[in-house]
């Protein structure tokens, strides 16, 4: 039985974050159990990773919220007590390399963490309304930085040097286009530094889409 859910294990890297996010999660990482450790967690011999709520983090992007230390045996995940005094958060990239299990084959009573999905709404969503609206567009995702969605690859295009590709975290929409900050060093010669707010626009071209900001 063990080795049908063992199975349904797929490569964090190689997923979509839309696949993810806003959902519960097993990570497969015993590297990991002695943060829980120090953080009083319940961590037993037989566990090799944790369940968590996946979130985005406006700033540091794809994000888990640890709720317990768990393992898989008999074809179930058993989790270990909870520690809702913690408030422990890993970045999502730390993982690429490991392996996961998504909410559909997580058999727990979910309701149990409700509490959770509560609280990170409120810290990390509703303070970002507009942000998280941007999430929706899915003509951004070719475009959406790996793990940290909210960060879009944009093309400045100038007559003093051509064309350079940056990373702008997009904050809020403006008239025909929308608005971030830049988060990559575009060059002194572009008149930008990192940490400028830009807009930017979604345009059809060659049939596909770029994002670009004509200066």
């Amino acid at each position: 039985m063990q080795e049908k859910l063992e199975l349904c294990l797929k490569n964090l890297g190689a997923e979509n974050w839309r696949n993810i996010c806003n959902s519960l999660v097993y990570i497969r990482c015993p590297q990991k159990l002695e943060v829980l450790k120090k953080a009083s967690f319940e961590v037993d011999s037989r566990n090799d990773g944790f369940i968590a709520m996946c979130f985005v983090d406006h700033a540091e992007g794809l994000c888990f919220y640890v709720i317990a230390a768990a393992h898989i045996r008999d074809n179930n995940i058993f989790v270990s007590r909870e520690n809702k005094a913690s408030r422990l958060i890993f970045k999502a990239s730390e993982f690429e390399k490991c392996l996961y299990l998504n909410q559909e084959n997580i058999e727990v009573d979910l309701s149990r963490y409700y509490s959770y999905a509560g609280a990170i709404m409120k810290e990390f969503e509703e303070p970002f309304e507009e942000a998280v609206a941007i999430r929706d567009i899915t003509e951004l995702d070719d475009f959406r930085r790996p793990f940290n969605p909210d960060e879009i690859e944009v093309m400045l295009i100038g007559k003093e040097f051509g064309q350079k590709r940056i990373f702008v975290r997009a904050e809020r929409f403006g008239e025909n286009c929308l608005y971030g900050i830049i988060v990559s060093e575009p060059g002194a010669d572009t008149g930008f530094c990192k940490g400028d707010e830009i807009d930017f626009m979604l345009v059809e071209r060659e049939g596909g889409f770029s994002t670009v900001h004509v200066c």
